[in-house]
Formats: C-alpha cells, sequence, structure tokens
C-alpha cells in the first residue's frame, strides 16, 4: 500500500482592507464636516422612522374620534332633516287648505 500525502493547508492570511478615504480623514480636521453630516444624515432617518410610527398610531386615534365625531353629528343632521321634511310638508298642506276654496269658487 502507498501512503497518499495529504497536504497541509495554509490558513488563508487576510490582508488588512485599506481605509477608505472617509476613514482616513474622520479624525482630522478636513473629516469633521463628514462626520457630523452622517450624524444628522442618521439621526434624520431616526426621526422618520419615529414620526412615521407615531404618525400610524396617531392616525388609527384621528380615524376613530372621526367616525363618533360623524356618528353624532349624522345623527343630528337625520333628526334635523326629517324636521324640515315634516316642517315643509305642513306649509304645502297649509298653502293647499288656503288656495283650494278660493280656486273652487
Amino acid at each position: 500500500m502507498t501512503a497518499k500525502k495529504v497536504a497541509k493547508k495554509r490558513a488563508a492570511t487576510r490582508k488588512k482592507p485599506e481605509p477608505s478615504l472617509f476613514e482616513m480623514l474622520e479624525d482630522s480636521l478636513i473629516g469633521q464636516p463628514f462626520v457630523i453630516a452622517n450624524k444628522v444624515f442618521l439621526a434624520s432617518l431616526g426621526l422618520i422612522s419615529t414620526i412615521g410610527t407615531e404618525f400610524s398610531n396617531k392616525f388609527d386615534e384621528f380615524v376613530k374620534d372621526g367616525e363618533v365625531v360623524r356618528d353624532k353629528y349624522q345623527k343630528s343632521f337625520t333628526k334635523l332633516q326629517k324636521d324640515v321634511v315634516k316642517q315643509a310638508s305642513t306649509a304645502k298642506d297649509r298653502v293647499i287648505e288656503t288656495i283650494e276654496p278660493r280656486t273652487a269658487e
């Protein structure tokens, strides 16, 4: 029998990635505006996310409140509508009662 030679695998040596231009300038006077701009950008993303979540919750509350108000005023409007129809019908009947005897002559 022949023995097989097993090749030892070398551990892959990873090269340290070269730093980006931003990383090189991050701590310098030139890089500070970029750092600040990045923080402002991230803060605005967080704010937009928070507003979206809060608005979604508040929007549902506003819808519920609107439904309550609509129902309240719809009942009032229906009552007003019935009162107006009743008054118009009464006025029409009075007009007819007044005109009929005069036209019969």
